[in-house]
C-alpha cells in the first residue's frame, strides 16, 4: 500500500529544498508570519480593516462546537478556551449547538449537556462587544438535541433571546460589510421555524458528514461552500485520518484563496474524530497530534500552521473552524488573522522599510562622496537621493 501524501505539502516541491522545509527552519526573528506576533493583537484585529470589506472576503478564525470546553470526556471536549478567552484570542466565528430544556436553550454536544446556557454565553459576547465596538462576530446556532420538558418551539426560544438585545444582532439574510457588522453578531441559522422567526443567513441545508465540500444557495442569493467531513467511513490509523482530513481542509483553503468572488462564503472545518473497534481517536488527538507506534504524528493544527507559513501573502481563506486552536501551534490563530493583511500593513513591515531606506540613503551618500557622481552638481545629487529613497519606501 502506497503511503498517503501529506496534503499540506506544497505541490511539486522536492524534499530538501522545499518552501515547506524553509518555513519549518525559520528562526523566530525571521520575517514571514512570525513578523506579526509582536504587533498584531488577536483581540482587536478587525479594527485595522476597512469598513467596506465584505465579511465573506476575510480569513476568519473560528471554533467548532465552541462551548464544548466544560466536559472532561475526550470525545465530547473540542475546546480548552472559554468563550471570553476565544474572543480575546481572535476567534470571530462561533458554532453553538443547543437543545431546549425547560424552555431555555442549553449548550450541548450531541446528546451531552455541557452545563452552560445560551443566554449566559450571549451576555459574555454583549459585554465584550461593548469594549470592542470595531469587532464583529458570527454565531451559528444549531438545534442539536430534542426538546425536554419545554412548551416553546426551538425557534421561538432563540427569537426571544435575540429580541432581548436586538441592537447587538444583525439578523438580515444578506452578507454584511465589516462596517455593518462592527459591534454586532451576524446570525447563521441552522434550525427551522415559522417564517417570522426564521431570519439570519439560512444554512439549514447543511449536509451531515459529506465526503466533498457542498454549496448552499440561499433564497437571497447568498452562496456558502462548506467542508465538514468529520468522520471517515472505514477505520483509519491516525496518520491516514490526518492525511485524508488534511486533504479536505487544504483543498477548500486553496479554493477560497483562488476565488475572486468576495461575496462567496467559505466555511472550512478542521475537526474530525474516529471511534470504532480498531481506533479511538478523540478530537484533541486529531487537532494536536499523537503517537502512532513509536512515531509522533503532527495533528491538523501544526500542519495548518505550516500551510499558512508557506503562504505568507494577503489572501482570503474564509472561515476556518478549529478544535483546540490554542494547542499544537502557539500562533495558529494569529497566523490565520495575518492573511488579511499585506506585510507593509503591519508595524514591523513599515519599520523594516524605513530601516532599509535609511541604509540605502547612507550608501548613496557614501558613494556620492567617494565618486562625486562623475562631477555632477549638488542639485543632481539631491534629486537622485530623493528618487532612490522614495522607491524604497513605496516598494517599487
Amino acid at each position: 500500500m502506497m503511503p498517503l501524501r501529506d496534503p499540506f505539502e506544497p505541490k511539486g516541491l522536492l524534499a530538501g529544498s522545499s518552501e515547506l522545509e524553509k518555513a519549518e527552519n525559520r528562526a523566530p526573528g525571521d520575517l514571514g508570519l512570525q513578523r506579526s506576533k509582536a504587533n498584531v493583537s488577536g483581540e482587536k484585529w478587525m479594527a485595522r480593516l476597512d469598513d467596506d470589506l465584505l465579511v465573506s472576503s476575510l480569513s476568519i478564525p473560528g471554533t467548532h462546537d465552541s462551548a464544548a470546553y466544560t466536559h472532561p470526556w475526550p470525545f465530547i471536549a473540542t475546546q480548552r478556551m472559554s468563550i471570553l478567552e476565544q474572543l480575546n484570542a481572535g476567534i470571530r466565528y462561533f458554532d453553538f449547538r443547543c437543545g431546549i430544556r425547560e424552555d431555555i436553550p442549553e449548550m450541548v454536544h450531541g446528546p451531552s449537556l455541557l452545563g452552560l446556557q445560551l443566554p449566559e454565553l450571549l451576555d459574555i459576547m454583549y459585554k465584550w462587544l461593548e469594549s470592542h465596538p470595531k469587532e464583529g462576530l458570527i454565531v451559528q446556532i444549531k438545534e442539536d438535541r430534542k426538546p425536554e420538558r419545554s412548551t416553546v418551539h426551538f425557534s421561538h426560544a432563540i427569537f426571544r433571546h435575540i429580541a432581548a438585545r436586538s441592537e447587538r444582532w444583525r439578523t438580515a439574510n444578506t452578507t454584511p460589510s465589516l462596517g455593518e457588522l462592527r459591534g454586532k453578531i451576524q446570525l447563521f441559522r441552522r434550525y427551522n421555524g415559522p417564517s417570522l422567526m426564521a431570519y439570519g443567513i439560512d444554512v439549514t441545508e447543511w449536509q451531515d458528514n459529506p465526503t466533498r465540500p457542498f454549496t448552499i444557495n440561499t433564497r437571497n442569493s447568498v452562496q456558502l461552500t462548506i467542508q465538514d467531513h468529520y468522520s471517515i467511513s472505514d477505520p483509519k490509523p491516525l496518520p491516514d485520518l490526518i492525511a485524508i482530513k488534511g486533504g479536505d481542509v487544504s483543498g477548500l483553503l486553496d479554493r477560497a484563496s483562488a476565488d475572486t468572488d468576495t461575496g462567496h462564503w467559505y466555511l472550512n472545518f478542521t475537526s474530525a474524530y474516529e471511534f470504532n473497534w480498531y481506533y479511538q481517536l478523540p478530537p484533541r488527538e486529531v487537532a494536536v497530534g499523537g503517537y502512532f507506534g513509536f512515531k509522533w504524528e503532527d495533528g491538523m493544527n501544526p500542519r495548518l500552521r505550516t500551510f499558512l507559513q508557506v503562504r505568507e501573502n494577503k489572501q482570503r481563506f474564509g472561515i476556518v473552524a478549529m478544535d483546540f486552536p490554542d494547542l499544537g501551534a502557539d500562533d495558529l490563530i494569529i497566523s490565520l488573522i495575518m492573511s488579511n493583511f499585506k506585510p507593509e500593513q503591519t508595524t514591523l513591515g513599515r519599520n523594516v522599510r524605513f530601516v532599509v531606506a535609511a541604509i540605502v540613503l547612507l550608501a548613496i551618500l557614501l558613494l556620492a562622496i567617494i565618486h562625486g557622481l562623475s562631477g555632477r552638481g549638488p542639485e543632481f545629487l539631491r534629486v537622485y537621493i530623493l528618487e532612490c529613497t522614495w522607491k524604497v519606501l513605496v516598494g517599487t
